[in-house]
């Protein structure tokens, strides 16, 4: 089960992608896209559940977004993203549902062997009873855990290599009868994160476990995956090709979806000469007709055929607008994934800059004597630890008896921050002391930890601290990053 929040209303795009709202000549094109997965010959395979878990094919007479403002109409909600609207709310949560790929493929296709590289044709694969009674298993917890009633769509895909479901909720809570965010999901990020792990329990519990699924990892339980710094560095070079790859397939992508919106649009021009120059020779015909010796008969089988044409051109015009409107929802789709990509790519290049900075740093330092002086401050580091460790006990112990109230003091004072964890907080603040800020954070990371990463930003020491303090500063920042929490965000 994934998660992710919107201030917006689903776009057309988004919605016709979900409803599978394209024509068959835009379906091949997202077929033949080397980015996409897609398979028409198992488009038809596709549901959605509806109120009370009633399996239907598809209704694509209304968009998502349409679909929204009819709950949110009918109940008397309203949107509290309006024009009076001083900042924007989160409105809509779009979830994700499905599981491990094979388990997922004898779910919805039983024994049958689909077909998943590029073009096959898999028009003989038919649908198992059991995808359906998981996606109304899905609905009806997604119904207990957030309101059957605030349900927007739920539909189900198996045309793409992974079946899966697309669910969008209305965050309302019950009883208030509008929108709000935090009352479902939680004020801040703490109890947001708390909310999900707790949901993603429940739906293992709930389904997941009848199905066969596993819940899955916690990464509050298992933790950062550890990558050393030639690990690390691997992974963002790669990564930079992997997108230097995608940005390249998306440019010549938008390329040629531009040679075929010029080409949609001289037909259509075309087309509409064509319909004007027949509209004006039957309005021509007409006049004829009651002139003196006109051939009736003649002028009439004119005026029918005339008539026959202007049906093929109208038809031949709205067939041509379609994929005009296709190809442009396409290249807007294109464009926007590109300049996503291009500040993804940025931001990859950036850190691969910096680790390359710090790793060169650490060679120069190295040659130098990087060893003593990092034997130097690591005992400069333990003595300041020590003493401020004392500090904080200096308040508190005036006998071996420690009441509540001193143990409360003995929290306040940061003394179990300090105590828990020494052997990692010095390391850790080593690696600050020698400003290489990068492999502190992943140190950081590899071993638990996962706050403090924000205050880091333009890191150093001040020209007026002295050593003890530059120290302090170091190991209170230590112990903060070994704090469990949120991991900070790689750019990605």
């Amino acid at each position: 089960m994934d998660m992710k929040s919107t201030t917006q209303a689903i776009t057309t795009a988004e919605s016709n992608e979900q409803q599978r709202n394209w024509s068959k000549e835009f379906l091949a094109q997202k077929a033949e896209h080397p980015l996409k997965n897609y398979d028409p010959t198992r488009t038809h395979l596709n549901f959605e559940v509806t109120k009370g878990g009633k399996i239907q094919p598809i209704d694509r007479t209304k968009t998502i977004d349409q679909k929204m403002n009819d709950i949110l109409k009918e109940r008397s909600i309203k949107n509290p993203n309006g024009k009076d609207s001083k900042q924007p709310h989160r409105i809509l949560a779009k979830f994700v549902f499905g599981g491990n790929r094979k388990r997922m493929h004898e779910v919805a296709f039983g024994d049958q062997k689909v077909d998943l590289s590029k073009g096959a044709d898999n028009s003989n694969i038919t649908r198992s009873k059991d995808i359906e009674k998981w996606a109304v298993d899905v609905y009806h917890f997604a119904a207990r855990k957030y309101g059957e009633e605030n349900i927007v769509s739920f539909y189900v895909h198996l045309d793409e290599i992974n079946p899966h479901v697309h669910c969008t909720v209305l965050p309302i809570k019950p009883n208030m009868n509008r929108i709000s965010w935090t009352s479902v999901f939680g004020k801040n990020k703490k109890e947001e994160s708390e909310a999900m792990r707790k949901a993603h329990t429940d739906f293992f519990n709930e389904v997941g476990q009848k199905w066969g699924l596993e819940r899955g990892s916690d990464v509050k339980e298992t933790g950062a995956k550890h990558r050393s710094t030639a690990e690390y560095e691997r992974f963002l070079v790669n990564h930079v090709a992997e997108l230097e790859q995608t940005v390249d397939g998306l440019k010549k992508q938008i390329a040629k979806e531009e040679r075929k919106l010029k080409s949609f649009s001289t037909m259509i021009e075309n087309l509409q000469n064509r319909k004007a120059a027949i509209e004006q020779e039957i309005e021509q015909i007409a006049k004829q007709f009651s002139e003196e010796g006109a051939d009736s008969e003649q002028l009439a089988e004119r005026l029918k055929k005339l008539r026959k044409e202007m049906d093929s051109v109208s038809q031949k015009l709205a067939d041509r607008q379609k994929m005009l409107d296709d190809t442009t929802a396409l290249l807007a789709e294109a464009k926007e994934k590109l300049a996503k990509l291009k500040d993804e790519e940025a931001k990859t290049f950036q850190s691969v800059t910096r680790l390359k900075q710090e790793q060169s740093q650490i060679s120069k330092k190295a040659s130098d004597g990087i060893m003593n002086e990092a034997k130097s401050v690591y005992s400069n580091i333990k003595a300041t630890y020590f003493k401020m460790l004392n500090d904080t006990l200096s308040s508190v112990f005036d006998d071996d008896q420690l009441s509540r109230e001193q143990k409360n003091e003995l929290e306040d004072s940061g003394f179990f921050d300090l105590r828990e964890d020494r052997d990692k907080i010095l390391n850790c603040a080593t690696l600050l002391s020698l400003n290489f800020v990068t492999q502190a954070l992943m140190y950081a990371e590899s071993h638990g930890g996962g706050g403090g990463g924000s205050s880091l930003s333009g890191w150093g020491r001040k020209k007026d601290e002295d050593d003890e303090r530059w120290w302090q500063r170091c190991i209170r920042q230590s112990a903060e990053m070994l704090k469990p929490g949120r991991k900070r965000s790689r750019g990605r």
